[in-house]
Formats: C-alpha cells, sequence, structure tokens
C-alpha cells in the first residue's frame, strides 16, 4: 500500500514491498541473462566537505558496505569508488552494450540515483552547467571539450559508434582498390538517426524540434514496430561530433531547477536515442542483410525525499510526478523479478510514459545496463541504502537480447 506523505521516497514504498536485505553474493548471469549494474560512488562534494564530511560507504570488490548499517554488504556486476576515472565506467559498461549494439541488439543504459549523485556526470561529463566540485574534488567550472579526460559515457559511445562504421567503410573500400578482380567489392550502407525526448511531469516533449513547434510526442505501440514515439524529431547525423552537437543542444531545453541537493538539478527524465541501420550485400547476386537497433540512453531524475531537496511549489509538484515515475520503474522491477522466477505476473509498464517508452528494453529485448550513482557521505545514507536496494532488485531481471537482424534475396542469394 502507498501512503501519500510527499516527503517520502518512492523507495521506502518499494522496499516494504520487497522486503530486500542485504546479499553478499547476488551476481549470477551474464549480458544475456541479467540486467547488468554497475555502482558508482563519487567522491564528496564541497557541500559535504563543508558540513563536516564523514565516509558512510566502503568499496571491495564487487560489493559495498554501509558502515552505518552493521556494514551491510550489497554486490554488483561492478563497483567503483570515488577514483574511478570516465574511461573505467566507459570501459566497463560502455563497450559491451555499444559492441552489441553494433552488432544487431538493442541496447539500454539508465544512469539513476538521487540528485547530485554523479548521474548527469557520467553519462556526459562536465558542460557549462556543471561544477566539477560536485563529482571530482573542487576543481570549478570545466568544460569536457578542455579536459578529455572527463568525457561521459554518451560522447564515448558516440566515437565507437562512428570509429566502427568509419573502419567498416574503410576495410570495404580496400577491397574494391586491391585490384583483384576476383574479388567484388561489398554493396555496405549504415544509417544513423537519434532523438532526444525529454518527460516532464508525466508530459513528454522534443528537445530536438524547431522553437515553437506545436506538434506533441506521443507513445504508441505496434505489432511489428513495437513500442516507438510518433511526432518525435529523428535527425540523420554522420560523425560523433555532429551528434554530440544535436545532444547538447538539446540538453540546454531540457528542464533543471535549483534545489538542496544541487543547484542545478534534473528536474525530468531525459532518454536520448540512436537509431543505427546497416544494409550489407557481400557481391553482386547476394543476399541482402539487413540489421537495425537501438541505443537508449538515459538520465533519471533525482531519486530522493522531497525534505532532502528541500522542495515547495513548483519543484514540490515536480519532485511529487518524479517519484510517482519512480514508484512505477519499481513497481515494473518487482514484476520483472517475479516474472524472471517463473511467475505470472502483469507487468504495468503504462503506468508511466517512462516505463512504456522502456518497456522492450526492460522487459528483455536489449542489453540493459542501469548505472547507480551514490554520494559517499554518512549524511546521505539512507538515499545511498535506497539506491542499493533498487538496483539490487534491478539486477535479478533476466533478459534474452536477440539480433535485429534479416535476409533479403532469392533463394539462390539466401543460400549463398
Amino acid at each position: 500500500s502507498c501512503r501519500s506523505d510527499a516527503s517520502v521516497s518512492w523507495a521506502d514504498h518499494m522496499a516494504d514491498d520487497m522486503d530486500i536485505g542485504p546479499v553478499e553474493h547476488t551476481v549470477r548471469g551474464d549480458a544475456n541473462h541479467n540486467i547488468q549494474v554497475l555502482v558508482r560512488v563519487r567522491p564528496p562534494n564541497s557541500r559535504e566537505l563543508d558540513q563536516g564530511y564523514v565516509k558512510g560507504v566502503h568499496t571491495s570488490g564487487q560489493s559495498i558496505k554501509i558502515a552505518s548499517k552493521s556494514n551491510a554488504t550489497y554486490s554488483y556486476d561492478h563497483v567503483y569508488d570515488h577514483d574511478a576515472s570516465q574511461a573505467d565506467i566507459f570501459e566497463s559498461v560502455g563497450v559491451p552494450v555499444t559492441d552489441a549494439f553494433l552488432e544487431g541488439y538493442h541496447g539500454c543504459l539508465i544512469a539513476y540515483g538521487q540528485t547530485g549523485a554523479g548521474k548527469t556526470f557520467t553519462m556526459q561529463g562536465p558542460d557549462e552547467h556543471t561544477e566539477t566540485d560536485n563529482i571530482s574534488g573542487n576543481m570549478g567550472v570545466m568544460n569536457a571539450a578542455e579536459d578529455p579526460e572527463q568525457l561521459g559515457l554518451i560522447p564515448r559511445v558516440l566515437k565507437r559508434i562512428f570509429a566502427h562504421i568509419e573502419s567498416e567503410l574503410a576495410a570495404a573500400e580496400n577491397k574494391e582498390n586491391a585490384g583483384d578482380v576476383n574479388i567484388e567489392k561489398p554493396d555496405l550502407e549504415f544509417t544513423v538517426k537519434c532523438s532526444y525526448l525529454e518527460i516532464y511531469n508525466e508530459t513528454m516533449a522534443d528537445l530536438l524540434s524547431d522553437p515553437g513547434s506545436a506538434v506533441q510526442p506521443n507513445i504508441r505501440e505496434h505489432d511489428k514496430k513495437g513500442v516507438f514515439v510518433e511526432g518525435l524529431t529523428e535527425a540523420s547525423v554522420h560523425s560523433a561530433e555532429e551528434t554530440y552537437e544535436l545532444f547538447q543542444r538539446g540538453s540546454h531545453n531540457r528542464r533543471v531547477g535549483i534545489t538542496e541537493m544541487n543547484r542545478e538539478s534534473s528536474r525530468s527524465h531525459a532518454v536520448f536515442t540512436v537509431n543505427l541501420e546497416s544494409r550489407r550485400r557481400a557481391f553482386a547476386g547476394a543476399a541482402l542483410q539487413k540489421r537495425s537497433a537501438l541505443l537508449h540512453l538515459v538520465d533519471l531524475a533525482g531519486s530522493e525525499r522531497q525534505k532532502s531537496t528541500e522542495s515547495a511549489g513548483v519543484r514540490l509538484k515536480e519532485a511529487s510526478a518524479i517519484n510517482k515515475s519512480l514508484s512505477a520503474l519499481g513497481n515494473v522491477i518487482k514484476a520483472l523479478v517475479d516474472v524472471s522466477d517463473g511467475k505470472d505476473r502483469h507487468v504495468p509498464y503504462r503506468d508511466s510514459k517512462l516505463t512504456f517508452l522502456l518497456k522492450e528494453a526492460l522487459g528483455g529485448k536489449a542489453r540493459c545496463t542501469l548505472l547507480a550513482c551514490v554520494s559517499p557521505a554518512a549524511g546521505q545514507t539512507e538515499e545511498t541504502l535506497s539506491t542499493l536496494k533498487f538496483a539490487q532488485r534491478a539486477k535479478l531481471v533476466k533478459v534474452t537480447a536477440c539480433k535485429n537482424e534479416e535476409a533479403v534475396g532469392s533463394v539462390a542469394g539466401l543460400a549463398a
């Protein structure tokens, strides 16, 4: 049963229902069998240091301990302390998801945690609105372009995608220029499109649309296409730089607001999606191999209690909508765990725009990774514990990703 007290975190409701306790070895399966979970502990920020910082969490290998909870221990696929680099995070979760995406598997990276825990920094790195002392010490404002080491998952993922495309096209071109008349140049074509959607107070907005556009995006479900967003701008892109520029343009339109937890708090969920299609014919007369995949890069709004953010007025209304949306996400995860355990359960994807949009990713048709970002401060233990419990539950969801590939051509071509 849900209480209406706005100061209570949705995660507290879920924890009551789930009855989740610390488990030493909850890691099971691999990317083909379970949602992958990475927990990242950021460094203490200036506000925590000013308030008399005491470290409240300790990491060891794939485990994290909560000091004030009798050293309760939680285990995940990857656990990184405050000294982890952006490259470490990318190698652990960005590379596997991206490479699977390039092979034709849908992918999903979801950043989850309380406001100020490092979600946006992990996903994109610092920008002109990001004070890096929130993440990596008293460094002031820094643009990622000035320090490539600070680049987040999204720009790194985009670079890897286009580097792969360029390598494939170059290899095809080299075959044509080899001079061997017995070698036919493969017919190879790539199409990359991207979209950027915001969910704010359960209302969707197209972050790439022209100013003043009256088109309202709407989520639909089709028997063959699956879940898609009608009326959403899909921009064709041809390089990592062009794609990231579009992402940054859209990010400027995202809803942010000042809260006690963070001076530039994301007050909405943001979903940046890359759509990759390829058409390949090994030689003239061969079957046409068509491959397509979607990669969702998701930065969720903060999961904390309203009282932690000192929300009031519009901020309080936003926080209530955020809690409702994240509560729906928790309910979906809980139902999916039951399904994974062989129980017959209805999965309430349609209870929120976010869960409906991510239905196929969460429901097992994608390589899905949850990035759980937490504060190291003892004063944030309750929020950290809520995040860890949610992440532990998500790890139990089984997935069976399938390659989205088909062959088109004559019987002779298909048999070749």
